[in-house]
């Protein structure tokens, strides 16, 4: 934990395994302009692994474990999109870091917007890999599923306390983001908005996502699902490194 006082953390002293930095736990790789990756559900910062290598070159890589997922820790108050934002800011802050890119995956994504609307100064370009605003921008099958499981899990942590914490991650699928349209004219940075063509978000919800921004364009990558950054990393970094160029 970064105590108050202390000299301000160095992206440098953050290598590989990583270290805590306010409320989260953070691991960087490279030099170069920082490019912040954010997880999604139930991930850390692992799932950028095959991406790493494909984006780290002229770059410092940044990977964030959010609240309650990898090495970073639950804390207080609620579990929420826009509380996890706010954990991000405060590691930015401690960072020293205005400006910077931001690579967000599906939650970890919606987490991106709510940042960029929170803190705008933060946000340099942002690119949004299968990202949705509210539950309802899940494709009907998804979201009935994500219910039932969440449902299942809270009735099985009365057995088992520690899927309560499961429980409550999921939540975060059933329940956030809670975006308004409206409010993402206020996102002004460039955005990078990327979906597979199989994805988990309904196409007209990634078009609304996509029309409500003022600097936005899209990217579907074909006969693809939901988790580009594991099972087509190449592509996924192709268009990354053409948006960031």
């Amino acid at each position: 934990m970064t105590e108050p006082g202390a000299p301000r953390p160095s992206l440098r002293d953050l290598a590989a395994p990583g270290g805590r930095v306010g409320p989260l736990w953070v691991v960087t790789r490279g030099s170069g302009r920082p490019l912040v990756l954010l997880h999604g559900n139930a991930e850390d910062h692992h799932v950028f692994d095959r991406l790493v290598p494909l984006l780290g070159r002229g770059r410092t890589l940044v990977g964030l474990d959010s609240r309650a997922h990898g090495r970073s820790l639950r804390g207080g108050g609620p579990l929420s999109i826009a509380s996890m934002a706010d954990d991000v800011a405060v590691v930015l802050d401690l960072l020293g870091l205005r400006d910077v890119d931001v690579l967000g995956f599906s939650d970890g994504a919606n987490v991106a917007f709510e940042l960029a609307l929170r803190r705008p100064g933060l946000v340099g370009r942002l690119v949004a890999v299968g990202a949705n605003l509210f539950p309802a921008g899940l494709t009907a099958a998804t979201l009935r599923a994500t219910v039932v499981a969440e449902r299942l899990l809270r009735g099985l942590s009365r057995v088992v306390p520690a899927l309560g914490a499961v429980a409550e991650r999921t939540a975060l699928m059933t329940e956030h983001p809670q975006i308004d349209p409206a409010d993402l004219v206020r996102v002004t940075v460039p955005v990078l908005v990327v979906v597979g063509e199989r994805d988990a978000v309904r196409p007209e919800h990634t078009a609304l996502l996509v029309d409500s921004l003022p600097d936005a364009r899209l990217a579907v990558v074909p006969r693809a699902g939901h988790f580009l950054p594991t099972r087509r990393p190449r592509e996924l970094a192709a268009l990354v490194e053409g948006f960031l160029r």
